[in-house]
């Protein structure tokens, strides 16, 4: 699911300058004679943060009406600071209002592998004034991605999956047009492609913190985003201001999984597909409300003729709609409630005459995901890396989500042969203590980064306060709500986050 889309030992030194690496180990002592007391607990491996790299200058030039671009050069491992470089492409919209500037506001817009330069500049006029007034809006194109030494997987973008994964016949197909785009990143990428992991990215954030003047880093992300944020927060808890995560994924789900949840995909350890469910229930409830013409599928039992279209499909296509293409149509419809209206019209022209039995799925809709974002999301993510775990898995969710839970279990499964790792990826703790709470704001219906997901965030970060927008859609720009909005304001420029379970309304509603 695109999202969807995270305490140390070593810390970042109190001055503006990176943390540096472990100091050397002094030599040993030997103890006095006697009897042998229990060894000491063993300490974590310290957290890589930018290990004394150099800041980025910056030169600002003039670029997209309005907006300033620079370029900032960055390690491409922080193990070696001085070494090979990558250049960032980095866009900024200055503040309206410099004499009352607070600083800067960096952001990021999921993916992973989403343009961060591209995308401020098609939503930096968009927001409040009273924002764009305090700060400087700033966003960056992830490493690997746009602007910034981007990845190179020649054919990859071409490979479909060669199969079905539940199909006896067609599984080894499958699996080996999964592992296609790995192949193809590795031969044209190169060393790069094991340095792409968010922890990396949050590096990276860091050193552009300091390289726009700010002493502390307000930051606003959005689904995968809010996973570089958990994860930045985590790596240098003393440098961070304010934070508002936005469709929020499970930083734990994200990542490692909780005990227990070794053999589950993430988006299963996320259960994605409940939050899929319970807004198709919100579909059906606000079609029924509204009626016809207004909604081309109200008239009966929503639930009932969906079960009916879902049974006739599992038959074979039906004027070229298939169980897997109509499920790709309906987890986009479900992104945005602008697209139910012409969802009710796809689900109203399939509903059979009479009814039939349904049969088994054999051929599921798999998500296929962009390079860009594999490229991140197989380096943080452990997964289940036996092929022959999935069939079972996919047997137990479907019975526990008969219309959504098959794809969840093969969401990643273009990961499960990625060909590298990043040693400096980061996996938790969660929780380091920081000087300000982060606000965690979800809609009540997301269908990637379910509420849930979001209250789970929270206590994990052990200081998070949720900001709940009664609608649906996937994050807050799907479903925009004035009333958040304003608390994120006072939120960035005042530092009073919403009370911790506070909510709001939407600005919109269904067929209107």
């Amino acid at each position: 699911m695109k999202r969807a889309l995270a305490a140390v030992a070593l810390l970042l030194a109190a001055s503006a300058s990176a943390c540096s690496v472990p100091s050397p180990t002094p030599p040993a002592v030997t103890p006095p004679a006697g009897p042998t007391a229990p060894a000491p607990p063993a300490e974590p491996p310290p957290a890589l943060g930018t290990n004394g790299a150099a800041v980025p200058v910056l030169g600002w030039a003039p670029c997209h009406g309005g907006f300033r671009c620079a370029a900032a050069a960055v390690p491409l491992s922080y193990r070696d600071p001085h070494g090979p470089q990558l250049t960032l492409s980095v866009v900024e919209l200055p503040a309206t209002d410099p004499a009352h500037r607070i600083g800067s506001l960096f952001f990021n817009y999921g993916g992973p592998g989403a343009d961060g330069v591209g995308e401020l500049t098609r939503f930096g006029s968009r927001y409040p004034p009273e924002l764009r007034a305090r700060f400087d809006l700033v966003s960056f194109d992830p490493r690997g991605i746009g602007g910034s030494a981007p990845i190179h997987c020649p054919g990859a973008e071409d490979v479909r999956p060669g199969g079905s994964p539940l199909r006896p016949e067609q599984s080894a197909a499958f699996w080996s047009a999964g592992a296609a785009p790995g192949r193809a990143c590795a031969a044209g990428t190169g060393a790069e492609l094991a340095h792409l992991s968010t922890a990396n990215v949050a590096r990276d954030l860091d050193l552009l913190r300091q390289a726009v003047g700010d002493r502390e880093l307000n930051y606003y992300g959005y689904s995968y985003g809010t996973y570089l944020g958990g994860t930045y927060a985590n790596l240098f808890p003393g440098r961070l201001r304010a934070m508002t995560l936005d469709g929020t994924l499970d930083l734990v789900a994200n990542s490692t999984g909780r005990p227990g949840q070794e053999h589950e995909p993430v988006d299963v350890r996320a259960d994605v597909a409940a939050a899929q469910q319970e807004e198709l229930e919100q579909f059906f409830a606000a079609c029924t409300a509204a009626g016809a013409p207004k909604c081309a599928f109200a008239g009966g039992d929503p639930k009932a003729k969906f079960a009916a279209v879902f049974a006739r499909l599992s038959h074979g296509p039906v004027g070229g709609v298939t169980t897997a293409s109509l499920m790709e149509t309906i987890q986009s419809a479900l992104y945005q409630t602008g697209r139910w209206k012409r969802l009710g019209q796809t689900l109203a022209a399939l509903v059979p005459s009479a009814p039939v039995a349904r049969t088994p799925v054999l051929d599921p809709y798999v998500p296929v995901h962009s390079t860009g974002f594999l490229a991140v999301q197989c380096l943080d993510s452990e997964l289940p890396r036996r092929t022959a775990d999935y069939p079972p898995l996919a047997a137990a969710q479907e019975q526990r989500q008969p219309y959504f839970g098959l794809a969840p279990v093969f969401s990643l499964a273009q990961c499960v042969d990625w060909p590298v790792r990043d040693e400096d990826r980061y996996t938790g703790p969660w929780n380091r203590p920081r000087a300000h709470p982060v606000l965690v704001l979800n809609n009540r219906y997301d269908p990637a980064t379910p509420l849930s997901d979001a209250h789970a965030t929270a206590a994990e970060l052990g200081d998070g306060k949720v900001l709940v927008v009664d609608g649906s859609g996937h994050t807050s720009l799907n479903g925009p709500s004035a009333c958040a909005s304003a608390a994120v304001v006072r939120y960035f420029t005042d530092l009073l986050p919403p009370a911790d379970g506070a909510t709001c309304a939407p600005d919109t509603v269904p067929f209107p």
